[in-house]
């Protein structure tokens, strides 16, 4: 089963995970970062100067395959 890693950004900057996951896909592994995204989120949303957060993805030779992000934006009105 192939191998991927997490790096997540959120409001305290970024973090590398160490551990290496197994996914049946890297459909799969796209899955479960939306997933981490989402619980991150719940943590608390975006805030400036970015206002972003992500989930990048690597494969086991971290080499990076995708990014999940959330982007808050505020639009005046």
């Amino acid at each position: 089963m192939p191998k991927f890693y997490f790096q997540l950004f959120d409001r305290d900057g970024a973090g590398t995970t160490e551990t290496a996951y197994d996914f049946e896909s890297i459909e799969a592994a796209k899955a479960e970062a939306r997933r981490v995204l989402a619980e991150m989120a719940t943590e608390g949303l975006p805030a400036a100067p970015l206002n972003m957060m992500s989930v990048e993805l690597f494969d086991e030779s971290r080499k990076p395959l995708a990014e999940i992000r959330l982007i808050l934006e505020e639009i005046p009105k």
